[in-house]
């Protein structure tokens, strides 16, 4: 039967791809949470945003970039991938532990401590970084890339917030930029394959 002019036969119309059994692989959605996250927070600290609106990333910190990256991670325990898992495991709690500060821990650490407190902070997840960056070398180039952006964005942070610099401040902030828009590339590329069944953005895998 011939479909009435204007509209389209059920053949002709896009249809989604078919869901494949199992269990989906979910780091394509904390990896987003994580560059979205990351990419709003980035605009403050490289100054491109007046910095009293920065309290808008606090509850992103909380509810997308720590929530699900921490789902994520306990996804990632049940299929066996130990890597995903413990990023998404560390990275999920940063936000959280982020909003937490900044909502309702800050008032009470003294003001001529507080900078010296969120730089250990931020050290502490360069260091976790460095680490991650190594296991990464065993996965794809644009994530090795990221990790790498995101320790050295974290050093920065941490130097220049510590030592009151604010140029080093904005540099880590033009580095958290560049490391969400490639996490952002690295999503869209999960996502992208996951409904046409096939890779279309390259991650250039590494060898096992």
């Amino acid at each position: 039967m011939t479909a009435p002019a204007g509209q389209q036969s059920a053949a002709d119309q896009p249809q989604l791809a078919a869901a494949r059994p199992g269990m989906a692989d979910p780091a394509a959605w904390a990896v987003t949470a994580f560059a979205t996250t990351s990419f709003m927070l980035g605009m403050y600290n490289a100054g491109l945003l007046n910095a009293a609106g920065v309290a808008i990333v606090f509850p992103v910190a909380f509810f997308f970039g720590g929530l699900i990256q921490i789902i994520v991670a306990i996804l990632e325990i049940s299929r066996g991938n130990l890597f995903g898992a413990v990023v998404f495991g560390s990275y999920g709690p940063f936000w959280v532990i982020y909003g937490a500060l900044e909502t309702l821990y800050a008032t009470s650490i003294p003001p001529a401590q507080i900078t010296s407190a969120v730089s250990l902070f931020l050290a502490m997840w360069a260091v976790l970084s460095f680490i991650f960056g190594i296991a990464a070398l065993r996965t794809d180039v644009v994530l090795v890339v990221i990790i790498w952006l995101i320790f050295i964005g974290l050093v920065l942070l941490a130097i220049g917030i510590g030592a009151g610099q604010p140029t080093i401040t904005k540099a880590g902030g033009w580095v958290t930029l560049a490391f969400a828009v490639l996490a952002w590339y690295h999503a869209a590329g999960d996502i992208i394959a996951g409904s046409y069944g096939r890779k279309i953005l390259p991650v250039w895998p590494l060898a096992k």
